[in-house]
């Protein structure tokens, strides 16, 4: 089964159900609700068999990728690489990663 995308509010809930996907990186669940007060990103998850295995913050008003985080259980499988594609498609158009991230991609 294929991984999907949904678009999420950002809100102190939401940040209570990415425990799972953010629980070794707590720098990202600081970001997160960091994010909320801003309100200058879209919140992306990538969905897997009714869990969810990534989370994204994308610029508001871009498709550029902030920062993107894969459940530990899922890395090394694709999951990023599919998740990003899936979010251009929801953005209709493909989404860039920071200027760092696509040096270290290269």
């Amino acid at each position: 089964m294929p991984i999907s995308v949904q678009a999420h509010p950002l809100s102190p809930e939401e940040c209570q159900t990415f425990e799972q996907v953010l629980r070794d990186n707590p720098e990202y669940r600081q970001k997160l609700q960091d994010t909320q007060e801003k309100g200058d990103r879209r919140l992306f998850a990538a969905h897997f068999n009714g869990k969810r295995v990534a989370i994204a913050l994308v610029e508001k008003d871009q498709p550029l990728v902030d920062w993107m985080v894969v459940h530990p259980a899922t890395r090394g499988r694709g999951v990023g690489k599919d998740f990003l594609r899936l979010i251009g498609q929801t953005l209709g158009e493909p989404v860039s990663l920071p200027a760092h991230c696509q040096q270290a991609n290269s």
